[in-house]
């Protein structure tokens, strides 16, 4: 496939997208120059192509964020291990309400901001205003949206009430809400500067040793000790994340003009914004089809097997980030650069793949002997998905590349209709049928995502033909 001609590169900071002559193969990011590898393409034997490995900087920023998911995951296993011990079954059931809820709020105080920060930091002329100005716009739609929370809680959750009966307890939420966007705007910031091993020693070590050392300090607080030990963790991991940020990178908070920087790309977020919301919408929705037409024990097993699998699907959204940043530093997407990150994406996704399958049944059985039992065909199928969403994420990160913002939209709208509406149609057939949803929706969406990308190559080509 060829994506683009590499003669053109977009600017999106000076005022509109406009598109100018690619000047050579270094771009200067603050005060580093990038220079993208070349490798994987070199020709050798495997231990040249594994040396060259250990410099590419795709796979490297990969490696770091699946490390990172996967430090956060013991961590928030041994998280949980401890609230069991320490508190009650009925703080931790509403615990987990006001967690859940503060990771929705904090989702929809982002704004799309995380994604643009990764496309446009690399390129941007004042990465200090940029970063201060999105900063400042998450941390506060995620308090007001928080804070509206809190006010509808007497009539949405009855049950976690007792946060509008105090303006201490009431502020705590919204405030480490707040943190909690800010904290994935962070991360992005790494990213977007070839930095990905920061997000594993703020989110892994820093956020995870705090959750565990302040549920341990409150324990018999109740369930608002629980979700500020949680929180707070987050808001620990955003503190050290500033703090590196100024060390490591240079950044200092720049107030001027918040307006005039994030006008330009305003646009793009908002974009993003809404096709992040139909990826999500098959994460919310699926689980109640399952409950609705299955019942609580299904809906139990399909919770276990997809929350495993989405270990698996990690590594797929690595490689995404890391396609996405390097894509922006170069300004160009060129057919050796796609087939490159194909090969990455296929290296790091089949042996998961397969160490998945091949370990099933004992992963489940740490859950139960239930769950082994009736869990691990759903979870086989549900790992199948990994391919289409390598697929799909690939070519949705090239359609961002290239501003076709309009169709990633509509991409992502027939991948969240096809997931939701198979997982319908399949679910009086059983759960591991449910499960198909993923894999065979997650293909019409690539499937869409291809057309949109094809088409984008051909308009091109004919007006460059055209000029």
């Amino acid at each position: 496939m060829a994506i683009s001609d590499p003669e053109y590169v977009l600017a999106p900071f000076s005022g509109p997208i406009i598109r100018q002559r690619y000047t050579g193969p270094l771009q200067r990011l603050g005060d580093r120059v990038y220079e993208p590898p070349a490798v994987l393409s070199q020709p050798g034997g495997w231990r040249q192509r594994v040396a060259s490995l250990r410099t590419d900087s795709m796979v490297r920023s990969a490696l770091y964020l699946i490390l990172s998911t996967g430090v956060q995951a013991i961590f928030g296993f041994a998280f949980w291990i401890v609230t069991a011990r320490f508190f009650s079954t009925d703080a931790v059931g509403r615990a987990s309400s006001l967690i859940s809820a503060t990771t929705l709020i904090g989702f929809l105080g982002l704004l799309g901001l995380n994604t643009t920060f990764v496309r446009f930091l690399p390129t941007s002329r004042d990465r200090g205003s940029l970063i201060t100005a999105g900063l400042s716009l998450v941390g506060i739609c995620s308090g007001v949206v928080a804070l509206g929370y809190v006010v509808l809680t007497p009539v949405m959750a009855p049950g976690i009430a007792f946060i509008a009966h105090s303006a201490v307890l009431a502020a705590g939420f919204v405030v480490l809400t707040a943190a909690g966007g800010m904290n994935v705007l962070t991360d992005s910031v790494f990213i977007a500067a070839d930095r990905a091993v920061y997000t594993a020693w703020t989110d892994g070590l820093v956020g995870g040793l705090s959750r565990i050392a302040v549920v341990v300090a409150i324990s018999g607080a109740g369930a608002y000790g629980i979700f500020c030990a949680s929180a707070g963790g987050q808001l620990a991991a955003v503190i050290a994340s500033l703090i590196i940020m100024a060390k490591v990178l240079g950044w200092r908070p720049r107030i001027k003009n918040l307006r005039e920087t994030l006008a330009p790309v305003l646009h793009f977020s908002s974009a993003n914004y809404v096709a992040n919301i139909f990826l999500m919408i098959p994460n919310l929705a699926v689980p109640v089809i399952v409950l609705d037409r299955l019942g609580a024990s299904p809906a139990a097993y399909y919770y276990v097997a997809y929350q495993l699998a989405t270990l698996l699907y990690q590594t797929v959204f690595a490689v995404e980030q890391s396609f996405l940043a390097e894509g922006s530093h170069t300004g160009t997407v060129t057919r050796a650069f796609l087939m490159r990150s194909i090969r990455i994406l296929l290296m790091l996704c089949i042996p998961a793949f397969i160490l998945m399958v091949l370990l099933s049944h004992w992963v489940l059985l740490v859950f139960g002997a239930k769950y082994e039992s009736h869990a691990v065909t759903c979870l086989i199928v549900l790992s199948t998905a990994v391919i289409p969403i390598a697929a799909n994420n690939l070519l949705l990160t090239v359609l961002r590349l290239a501003n076709q913002l309009k169709a990633t939209m509509i991409s992502n709208f027939c991948y969240a209709a096809a997931i939701c509406g198979i997982a319908w149609f399949l679910a009086p057939r059983g759960l591991a049928a449910t499960a198909l949803a993923w894999p065979i929706g997650v293909s019409v969406g690539s499937v869409a995502a291809g057309i949109a990308v094809v088409y984008g190559i051909r308009r091109r080509r004919g007006g460059v033909a055209g000029g």
